[in-house]
């Protein structure tokens, strides 16, 4: 079976997309793949191989019967865009954020619920082959009793408008840890640190943030200490260090075929690693053969979302104590 996919949005991660279904058109996979931007000067810089480019989304999903349809547009459109399309009946991915507010992301749950149309997240960690790995050894025990995670995310980028450090970065990590870590994704909050300049700010300031928080296990075992740093403007770090009571794994995300296993002392080496893929190959594969690991993925939704409120509301009582004291 083949299938046909829309892309709305071709900027910079739109590209991303689009260079993705190509790939997927030319191995066979997907069927077809159309574009649509309202800037009909972007859609005429895009690779060759779609097959149509369409400058209103409405007008592309009337000409075309789609399997999927990718959400690539500004944060702020993505709630109305999202429902909009849902109402079809259209199965849509949407980049991260589902939507600027908890309220956004009930609305699009309740929207495909009605519709019949399913919606997917663009937390892409959860499809990267290293964490599947890393999630999987865990789980098997090679690296005996999990005890802590440790995730740091530090873009070169400037931080990007309209959107605040937790959201914009810290997002992927407080979605991806509670799966790899196979605890329920109800953090308790130590320690919030938001700063600019390595100075303490207002949530909607800051470049650089720093959460210390514990996951609960199931029964008498110990809680899971998890560190998350994330910030923008400095040197690109995409880190995730896995601490057992006999082994250690860390990973460094930018790459699929990173993940090590060993510890300081005695050293590390690679785990060997079998058909690996890129995250938003495999995603795509994953939603649209509607896997069962795609399908656990989109009943995650109000649960990050939810997580995510409560760490900026933490955070911001934080700066509230601290900023300008």
């Amino acid at each position: 079976m083949t299938y046909t996919v829309g892309v709305v949005g071709c900027g910079r991660w739109g590209l991303a997309h689009i260079r993705t279904l190509l790939k997927l058109k030319d191995s066979g996979f997907v069927d077809e793949v159309y574009a649509c931007d309202i800037d009909a000067k972007r859609l005429k810089e895009l690779p060759d191989g779609l097959d149509g480019c369409f400058t209103a989304w409405a007008e592309m999903c009337d000409s075309v019967s789609f399997d999927l349809i990718a959400l690539v547009t500004p944060n702020t459109t993505h709630a109305s865009l999202g429902k909009a399309i849902l109402s079809r009946g259209l199965n849509v991915l949407i980049e991260k954020p589902l939507a600027t507010s908890l309220e956004g992301v009930k609305e699009l749950i309740q929207q495909a619920d009605v519709s019949n149309g399913t919606l997917h997240s663009g937390y892409l960690l959860r499809y990267h082959s290293g964490i599947l790995a890393a999630k999987e050894i865990i789980e098997q025990g090679q690296i005996g009793l999990l005890k802590s995670i440790r995730y740091v995310k530090y873009s070169s980028r400037n931080k990007i408008p309209l959107t605040n450090v937790i959201d914009g970065l810290a997002s992927h990590a407080l979605d991806t840890v509670p799966f790899l870590a196979g605890v329920p994704p109800k953090p308790f909050f130590n320690n919030i640190t938001v700063l600019n300049q390595q100075k303490p700010t207002h949530l909607a300031n800051a470049d650089e943030c720093s959460l210390n928080i514990q996951y609960s296990r199931p029964g008498n075992a110990a809680d899971v200490t998890v560190e998350i740093k994330v910030g923008w403007g400095q040197n690109d770090r995409s880190l995730i260090t896995v601490e057992g009571s006999r082994n250690c794994l860390r990973l460094d995300f930018r790459r699929a075929n990173s993940l090590e296993i060993g510890s300081l002392g005695d050293g590390f080496k690679p785990v060997s690693m079998t058909d690996i893929k890129p995250p938003l190959q495999f995603q795509y594969e994953q939603i649209l053969s509607q896997s069962e690991h795609s399908i656990s993925h989109s009943q995650s939704h109000l649960q990050t979302a939810e997580i995510l409120r409560i760490t900026m509301l933490r955070a911001e009582n934080w700066c509230e104590k601290y900023v300008d004291n």
